[in-house]
């Protein structure tokens, strides 16, 4: 019996896992679907990775592939209770093999997100989580559960076992209920934080775009935007908000907001283009950082001055005296009041952008920025 009980708890482990991944998955499906902007805990990587290739393999929804995976893996759970078969396969076994598959795709997403689309989904991570969780807790039905037979063999009676199934059944049902109503209130919650955390209207007296930042364009509505060159996520933007930029439907205001605590060079990378800037030639350098950003964000101080001196010299701009600009009070108190700004206005990551005034946070793509400009009075 001690047996049985074994595999009850790695069930009721197992069913919490499908519970916690569905619900992950049901999350981000609403924000797929409805492009409403959520929470994100890992800065804009939520945003980066749906509007990546992978967020819509074979034209699907990804979450809907997760939602249907966790709701078929809860219900494999519950069918290896006394070991079940499906397809004459122990349904233990099959809960085994289902949940290495998931995990594998997890791994080859999340591997994506580091490696191609380089940032991170929260709820994707979650996903992922509960998807390792899932496959531990499989394996330990699955080990559980042979032996069970043997229990019933040696049990005294045959209505022991079957009473102690039907209470495992009754409470996995609770722990369903329980977990998905609890859940449920987490994902309503979620989405009731986005939707409330939309555009909101800088205090007044603030101004988002002083005459001497960096301008490209000659649209209607102004998009500013505050960036920190070594961010991967501000890398990934900046060739669509140029390019809109350059076909008029805005005019782009360039922001610094290096984020110094988790990027080394980032203060050196902005001061780098406000010296640029002293040239007209902030944009070139600004696209020169950004094409060859994996180069210079892990150079020590020296190496990354020497480096940005070299992309001076390539965007054709005087080298000597960009040196004497880079090094200045004045460059560093230029990045600095753009800093104090980011921080007074309350912003937490880049990219962050202002259209027409309001903090924007929804999808970080063409389509999603297009329409909020279009939405402008």
């Amino acid at each position: 019996m001690h047996r049985i009980a074994a595999a009850a708890h790695w069930r009721t482990v197992a069913l919490l896992a499908a519970i916690a991944g569905a619900s992950a998955s049901a999350y981000l499906l609403v924000e797929y679907v409805t492009g409403q902007p959520g929470v994100c805990l890992t800065g804009t990587g939520c945003d980066l990775v749906r509007d990546s290739a992978f967020a819509y393999p074979l034209g699907i929804p990804t979450p809907l592939i997760g939602l249907i995976f966790y709701a078929a893996a809860g219900w494999l759970v519950v069918r290896s209770i006394g070991g079940q078969l499906i397809a004459r396969i122990p349904a233990g076994t099959a809960l085994v093999v289902f949940a290495l598959l998931g995990a594998a795709g997890s791994a080859f997403l999340t591997a994506m997100e580091a490696f191609v689309i380089k940032a991170f989904c929260t709820w994707c991570l979650v996903q992922a989580g509960a998807g390792l969780v899932l496959l531990v807790a499989s394996v330990g039905v699955a080990r559980a559960t042979p032996t069970d037979e043997a229990d019933v063999q040696s049990s005294r009676t045959r209505q022991q076992v079957a009473r102690a199934r039907d209470a495992e059944r009754s409470s996995l049902r609770r722990t369903a209920r329980l977990g998905a109503g609890a859940a449920g209130l987490a994902v309503i919650g979620l989405l009731a934080i986005g939707a409330t955390g939309g555009p909101l209207n800088v205090p007044g007296g603030t101004s988002l775009a002083p005459a001497d930042s960096p301008r490209l364009g000659a649209g209607a509505v102004e998009v500013v935007e505050f960036a920190d060159f070594q961010c991967p996520g501000c890398a990934t933007l900046a060739p669509i908000l140029a390019s809109m930029a350059a076909a008029d439907e805005m005019t782009l205001v360039s922001r610094y907001f290096p984020l110094d605590s988790i990027h080394s060079n980032a203060d050196r990378s902005a001061r780098a283009a406000e010296a640029a800037d002293r040239q007209d030639s902030f944009w070139p350098m600004s696209e020169a950082l950004y094409a060859r950003q994996a180069a210079w964000k892990d150079l020590g101080s020296a190496q990354a001055d020497a480096f940005f001196a070299q992309l001076a010299a390539e965007i054709g701009i005087d080298v000597a005296r960009w040196e004497e600009d880079y090094a200045s009070a004045d460059v560093a108190a230029a990045v600095d009041a753009d800093r104090q700004q980011s921080h007074a206005l309350g912003l937490t990551g880049t990219p962050t952008l202002f259209i027409g005034g309001e903090l924007y946070r929804g999808s970080l793509s063409e389509v999603g920025i297009a329409a909020a400009i279009a939405a402008v009075p």
